[in-house]
């Protein structure tokens, strides 16, 4: 049998099988993140989860009229999103301190866009089914998604993705069945409505479907006049969710947030993303770049009649979907997980041009080349990124247990000063010393204190630190404090008290006599790491 058989053979038994491309793409996205089911908490889960898990059934219609978040961060977020609230309300079932039912709906929200992708390469862009299937491992092996999947609430980005992806997907094939799949176009308003309640980045819509008509499907100004009608329905609904929004906080789109700087600060930071997004944070290495410049360069000269849809999955679908960073407030790599999914399609057009049938082996031989280094290189760096994640879950986890037991253990009314690695426990107390994550509140029993970034309610630390220190030094355990910081890498505990450190006591009493928070957090963080080593 002849090289050029095998590959006619291979690449018919694929495209007569999409069940198999499926199977491959769900496997690939569901694999890597196994190990990450028992992981436990970190960072603004414990609040999250203490929250919603909390909630009674019936308070799912509130969430549509008020923030998910209540008060807990010390300010009211504007966020409507009844329906991640109410996955969590779900996955919370099985307990609200065991992790698994949490990271699993994480890990299938992760499979089901993985899906999406692989039916938006076919049906959007119109690749095979080899080529669509590398668009999907692509987009679920890339380093940057760690975020979005082994952190619980990373759900926040990979969940709207979904309704996002899957809308435009049914408005695709409304587009393609014409009058005879009005189906389609119902199910494309009723997913877009789900993805406005899930997160507020994907007001994008809009803009994501025009484009996808005047680029993709090179709709003439008559006929994109009438198509103006069915944009109809998703202006009306994003209008109305704005509307919503201004009526609750008294902003659109936290057009607040806006300013000279923040914009001047927006091309560096998408730069930044897409740096990630191509080569991950570990910024991948010379063979990994290598691979895609082949794959991008060799493509380049057999793709012409693909210009558009390299145009729109390309700049148009990047910046459309990186646009909202501009008033996020912050930046973290789940805030392009939708952005991504253009980066894949891209890299797929040109495999799906050097892999055609009619196509040189030579230009097969660089294909699957260049596809299998991009794939292994990602799953490489997927695979550190992991590693990362599962060291701050298990210190995170031994910061809990240790915590609690010196609390049980220390003198009722005492002073605890609790340094964990901020990557773990960013935004995590008070929740994360008491239940469900810790047998008992220990806040009942001593009077804690952290550094500022570990505190849930950063605007009002100062007062609730001073407030906590002015409690204790009056109190009748004026002299017992035990101050505890763990390896943010090993999770080693160093630990320093009163009673072996008598100066303890004095060093944290002089912290009464600073009104600054800035001061007042550097002096606390150099306590923990020159008295607990």
């Amino acid at each position: 049998m002849t090289r050029s058989t095998r590959f006619a053979r291979s690449r018919q038994a694929l495209s007569t099988r999409p069940w198999a491309a499926a199977a491959i793409v769900a496997l690939a996205a569901i694999v890597p993140y196994l190990p990450s089911l028992d992981d436990y908490f970190v960072r603004d889960d414990f609040g999250v989860v203490e929250l919603l898990s909390q909630k009674p059934a019936w308070y799912f219609p509130r969430w549509f009229y008020t923030s998910w978040m209540d008060f807990i961060w010390g300010f009211t977020p504007d966020e409507i999103r009844p329906f991640p609230a109410l996955s969590y309300q779900l996955t919370a079932l099985g307990g609200p301190a065991w992790p698994v039912l949490h990271h699993a709906l994480n890990i299938l929200l992760h499979a089901g866009n993985a899906l999406l992708v692989l039916a938006i390469a076919r049906s959007a862009a119109t690749l095979g089914w080899p080529a669509a299937t590398f668009a999907a491992l692509v987009f679920v092996l890339l380093p940057v998604h760690t975020e979005s999947v082994a952190w619980i609430t990373g759900r926040v980005d990979s969940m709207p993705a979904f309704f996002y992806l899957a809308a435009f997907l049914a408005y695709v094939r409304w587009r393609d069945a014409g009058s005879a799949g009005w189906r389609w176009y119902g199910a494309a308003l009723a997913l877009f409505f789900v993805a406005l309640f899930t997160k507020q980045n994907t007001i994008t819509m809009v803009a994501t479907l025009a484009a996808y008509d005047l680029v993709v499907k090179r709709t003439s100004l008559r006929r994109s006049l009438d198509l103006a009608l069915s944009y109809a329905p998703f202006v009306a609904m994003t209008v109305g969710y704005l509307w919503l929004r201004y009526a609750l906080f008294g902003q659109v789109a936290r057009e607040g947030s806006l300013s000279a700087d923040a914009l001047a600060n927006f091309a560096g930071l998408v730069e930044r993303h897409l740096i990630h997004v191509v080569t991950g944070r570990f910024h991948g290495s010379p063979i990994l770049l290598f691979a895609i410049l082949a794959m991008l360069g060799a493509g380049a000269a057999v793709t012409r009649h693909k210009l558009r849809e390299l145009a729109y999955f390309g700049p148009i679908w990047w910046l459309i979907g990186v646009a909202p960073v501009a008033v996020a407030g912050y930046s973290s790599p789940r805030h392009v997980y939708l952005a991504a999914v253009g980066w894949a399609i891209v890299l797929a057009i040109q495999f799906d041009s050097l892999f055609a049938a009619n196509a040189a082996p030579r230009r097969r031989r660089i294909a699957v080349g260049a596809a299998g280094v991009i794939i292994i290189f990602y799953v490489v760096l997927l695979q550190r990124s992991m590693r990362d994640w599962h060291a701050m879950a298990a210190v995170s986890q031994k910061a809990v247990d240790d915590a609690h037991a010196a609390a049980i253990a220390a003198p009722q009314g005492s002073l605890v000063v609790l340094g964990a690695p901020v990557r773990s426990w960013a935004w995590a107390v008070p929740f994360s010393v008491r239940p469900p994550f810790a047998p008992t509140d220990v806040t009942s029993r001593v009077i804690v204190v952290t550094p500022r970034a570990l505190t849930c309610c950063t605007p009002q630390w100062l007062d609730d630190t001073r407030d906590a220190l002015k409690r204790w030094s009056a109190g009748p355990r004026a002299d017992s404090v035990i101050a505890l910081r763990w390896d943010e890498r090993t999770g080693a505990l160093y630990r320093a008290s009163s009673d072996d450190m008598p100066q303890l006591a004095v060093l944290i009493r002089a912290l009464l006599d600073i009104g600054q928070p800035d001061e007042l957090d550097a002096n606390l963080r150099r306590i923990l790491a020159e008295l607990t080593h």
